[in-house]
């Protein structure tokens, strides 16, 4: 029995790991609207935000005291998920014609008080980075890498531009008052517009010239001085910038988005996803050689003994570990009205990341398609309170639960006040910086009104639904009287057991959470989303497995009291991805880095959202362990015949 059942679950994996392979290729950015413009029609420029790679405190481009602002600035409505992330989309006096070029334009001229001289120094300093817009595609800075072929080079684009340089040796910092830039562009291949061009890429070269004339700058001298900022005195600065257009018919509009997501090497994933593989053949091979092994001979000797035969010689006195806890292992746990809406809540969680994931899959969450991750993530997540309700109000019921209503208004209500209780505390640090991370009053008024409409009458249905079920039958009864718990070995107390079982988990995905980490902490695109399903395949495995193992440790040992630990030993990865999240803290970034922008609000954030998302971990892959210990469980004592 138990070969068989293995055999087929590794063909199901190879089937899956395969088939999303081949979705992973067949399914790439998808030609989402292009634009078409005619040659000398103006090609809107959008300013958004200033970021750093080092400091996770994003500001709005037009709340920096030293930038040119319009006297007239247009604002485009932004969905959640490009509010929750610090965007701030505004228009610009940039004068882009299509197919005009411009040698140098003069933008404007502005005096700096002392105080925005010394915060133009800070920023610069702190390598800060511009990000603008045209047709939906930020402007970048060109990067370039080996090629396939030897010899050659392949373009790539980082998104942003410096806003300035920073002079360790002296100590002097410089801002970048002069643009420069390339736009790509392809001809409309036949139809009646077939003589307008679309846009393929958007490269900045920016440049520090001293030039308080309020003329365009000598372009031409490469030794001009530079624009010296950070001291404490005023000073004239004159913006100006050039644009340079570019047929690039090498480039098609579908494939945009090449240049900006081929800076990772497909193979590092590759490497990862190896790595997971590897272990997840390793942890198998142990549930499936050992663990099974001995259950089947423990099943065997128990019934034979249960039937009174002794032909081996054993004595029925010698039976001993799980088979004695078949009175005391399905037990209502400790606080179960409290896990029921947990575990509730985290089946919500992985629900959300698994259609989200599905989505990206299928094309739907292109980079062009700004804060897509983030909104959908949300509404998906509004959508699953059905099924939190559901999942929450049935176990509440199996555990002997009488109030449904209680328990399905505890499932809404436990992650989400939490999680806007915290998000509040950091919003107030936030909005006394002024960084654009800070969510405005109207966000948070209409996230609530999301909940209160979507997701609280979804999750109160769910439970009705869910609590009227029959409860879950289990395979025998529980005695009145709990058996006493013996001690427990050193490597199965909680804190060892814990850290003990997240080892392997994390181990399966630590590469591909550096490549997450940067995505959301250096704003490089993330768009591996084939990747990330084959590792989360691979890292559901390994949860499942090294829970089910733990936990039937525990029970070997006289602990029935299995639940709680089922969701912790599932959950216990996430203590190692927090820890993680530190390293590349200190690693990759150094917000904590003395001056007026960094110190302690984005040290702050960091380590907040790190926690946060490590929590949304530990309920997702914990719901995972819990199930799956869970029908374990009932299934072993299923196959013991008990007189």
């Amino acid at each position: 029995m138990s070969r068989r059942w293995f055999t087929i679950a590794a063909a199901l994996c190879a089937c899956a790991l395969t088939t999303t392979t081949n979705v992973a290729s067949a399914f790439y950015i998808p030609s989402m609207g292009p634009r078409t413009f005619s040659p000398g029609e103006r090609v809107p420029l959008n300013v958004n935000r200033v970021f750093s790679e080092h400091v996770p405190l994003p500001f709005a481009y037009y709340d920096l005291p030293f930038v040119c602002k319009p006297d007239k600035v247009h604002r485009p409505w932004l969905n959640i998920g490009e509010v929750l992330r610090g965007d701030r989309i505004a228009s610009s006096d940039y004068e882009l014609l299509m197919d005009v070029n411009s040698t140098c334009k003069v933008l404007c001229t502005t005096q700096l008080p002392a105080s925005a001289n010394k915060e133009a120094g800070n920023f610069a300093a702190q390598d800060y980075l511009v990000e603008w817009i045209v047709d939906k595609l930020p402007g970048a800075s060109v990067r370039y890498r080996h090629g396939a072929d030897p010899g050659t080079r392949e373009k790539t684009y980082e998104t942003g531009f410096r806003i300035g340089d920073y002079d360790k040796t002296n100590g002097r910092a410089f801002l970048n008052n002069h643009v420069s830039m390339d736009i790509l562009y392809e001809r409309n291949r036949g139809g009646a517009g077939s003589r307008g061009r679309r846009i393929v890429g958007f490269e900045v070269r920016p440049r520090s010239i001293a030039n308080a004339s309020g003329g365009c700058p000598n372009l031409d001298d490469p030794e001009a001085p530079r624009l010296v900022v950070g001291e404490d005195k005023p000073i004239s600065v004159t913006y100006s910038y050039s644009v340079n257009w570019i047929e690039d018919p090498a480039v098609r509009w579908s494939y945009r988005w090449d240049r900006y997501l081929s800076a990772t090497n497909p193979q590092v994933h590759w490497y990862a996803i190896l790595n997971s593989a590897i272990i997840i053949l390793l942890l198998s091979g142990v549930v499936a050689i050992i663990l099974m092994r001995m259950l089947n001979r423990d099943i065997a000797m128990f019934n034979d003994e249960e039937e009174g035969v002794f032909g081996r010689g054993e004595d029925i006195e010698e039976t001993s570990g799980w088979k004695l806890l078949h009175g005391d292992v399905f037990r209502a746990p400790t606080a179960g009205g409290l896990l029921a809406p947990l575990l509730g809540t985290t089946v919500q969680v992985m629900y959300t990341f698994i259609a989200t994931i599905a989505l990206g899959i299928l094309g739907v969450l292109s980079p062009s398609y700004r804060g897509g991750l983030l909104t959908t993530g949300i509404v998906v997540f509004l959508l699953m309170g059905g099924a939190a309700g559901y999942y929450s109000g049935h176990l509440y019921k199996t555990w002997g639960g009488g109030n449904w209503f209680k328990n399905a208004a505890m499932t809404a209500t436990l992650v989400p006040v939490a999680l806007l209780a915290v998000e509040l505390v950091l919003n107030m640090f936030l909005w006394y910086r002024a960084s654009s991370a800070a969510m405005p009053l109207s966000t948070i008024v209409l996230l609530f009104v999301l909940w209160l409409l979507v997701e609280l009458p979804l999750t109160l249905l769910g439970g009705w639904v869910g609590f009227r079920r029959p409860p879950y039958s289990e395979p025998v009864r529980t005695n009145t009287i709990p058996r006493p718990i013996p001690p427990q070995p050193t490597f199965l107390r909680p804190v060892p057991s814990v850290l003990l079982a997240g080892s392997l988990p994390f181990a399966v995905i630590f590469i591909e959470l550096f490549f997450v980490l940067k995505s959301i902490w250096q704003d490089a695109f993330y768009y591996e989303y084939g990747f990330t399903i084959i590792v989360g395949l691979i890292l559901s495995l390994t949860v499942c497995e090294t829970t089910v193992i733990m936990v039937w440790l525990s029970l070997n040992s006289g602990q029935h009291k299995w639940w709680w630990r089922a969701f912790a030993y599932g959950a216990s990865s996430s203590v190692y991805i927090f820890a993680y999240s530190m390293v590349f803290y200190f690693t990759r970034l150094r917000a904590g880095m003395p001056g007026v922008v960094g110190g302690f609000v984005p040290t702050l954030s960091f380590f907040v959202h790190s926690l946060l998302i490590s929590a949304a971990y530990a309920l997702c892959t914990g719901s995972m362990g819990f199930f799956a210990a869970y029908f374990f469980v009932r299934r072993i004592y299923r196959m013991v015949k008990l007189s």
